[in-house]
C-alpha cells in the first residue's frame, strides 16, 4: 500500500548531476617553472666561476637604470630570484596556483594575465620603490587575483567549494601583504617588494574581470548537460 502521508511529489527521486568543467593542460606553468629554475641554477654556476655578480647586471629592476632607458628590466626581473628561499616559495606558489588557473583559463589567457600582471607589478615597484627588485611574485599575485575573480563570477555554479576557495585565497593574499609590510619595519634581512605584489594583484583582478571564463550550464541532447564558457 502507498503511504497516505506522502504525496506523489514527495516520492520523486532527487538527482544531482555532476558537471565537468572544460580544463586545459598547464603547459605554460611547467615551462615558466623550468625557466626560472634554470636561470637560478645558471646564476649559482656563474657565481662559483666568476665570484659575486650583482642582480642589477642580470636585469633586476633598478630605478636609475630604467630612467636611463633600460626598460627591459621591467620584464627580465620576473625571471630572477635573490636566493634559494626566494625561488623555493615563488616556485611552489607558481606550481600550485598556476596549474589551477591555467587549467581553468586556458594557456593563452593565463599567459596574458601572468605577463601583463607581472609587468604591472614591475611598474608599481619602479614607481614606488628605489631599491633593486627581482622575483616572479608580482606575476604570481596577478594569477591569484584572476582566480579570485573567476571564483566570484562562478560562485553559483561551483557552490560551497568556490566560497571556501575564495576565502582561502583572500586570506592568503592578506597574509602575504602583511608579511611584506612587516619586512619594511624589521632591521636587517631582505625587504619584500610589497608594491610589486600589490601592482600584480590588482592587475590580475582587472584582467580577470574581463578575461575570466564565465561558465553556464547548457542542455545537451547527447549527454544531458554541458558547461559552456560564455566569455570568449
Amino acid at each position: 500500500m502507498q503511504d497516505p502521508q506522502r504525496s506523489p511529489k514527495d516520492t520523486r527521486e532527487q538527482r544531482s548531476v555532476q558537471i565537468v568543467l572544460p580544463l586545459s593542460k598547464p603547459t605554460v606553468t611547467r615551462v615558466l617553472l623550468i625557466t626560472i629554475v634554470a636561470i637560478f641554477v645558471l646564476q649559482l654556476v656563474l657565481l662559483q666561476l666568476n665570484g659575486e655578480e650583482p642582480l642589477t647586471d642580470w636585469g633586476a629592476i633598478d630605478f636609475q637604470r630604467i630612467l636611463q632607458g633600460e626598460y627591459y628590466r621591467l620584464f627580465t626581473a620576473m625571471f630572477l630570484h635573490g636566493g634559494a628561499a626566494h625561488i623555493f616559495f615563488n616556485g611552489l606558489a607558481l606550481w600550485s596556483i598556476g596549474r589551477t588557473v591555467e587549467s581553468l583559463f586556458g594557456s593563452r589567457r593565463f599567459s596574458l594575465i601572468y605577463f601583463l600582471g607581472g609587468l604591472s607589478g614591475s611598474i608599481a615597484s619602479f614607481i614606488f620603490t628605489r631599491g633593486v627588485s627581482v622575483g616572479a611574485s608580482g606575476a604570481i599575485f596577478a594569477i591569484v587575483g584572476a582566480e579570485i575573480v573567476f571564483l566570484y563570477n562562478n560562485r553559483q555554479l561551483l557552490g560551497r567549494r568556490a566560497q571556501q576557495e575564495l576565502q582561502s585565497l583572500v586570506f592568503l593574499a592578506a597574509i602575504n601583504f602583511g608579511i611584506g609590510l612587516l619586512s619594511t619595519t624589521s632591521r636587517g634581512g631582505a625587504v619584500i617588494d610589497n608594491w610589486a605584489h600589490i601592482g600584480g594583484f590588482f592587475a590580475g583582478i582587472v584582467l580577470g574581470w574581463f578575461m575570466a571564463p564565465q561558465y553556464k550550464v547548457q542542455p545537451d541532447p547527447q549527454v544531458g548537460f554541458h558547461v559552456e564558457d560564455t566569455n570568449p
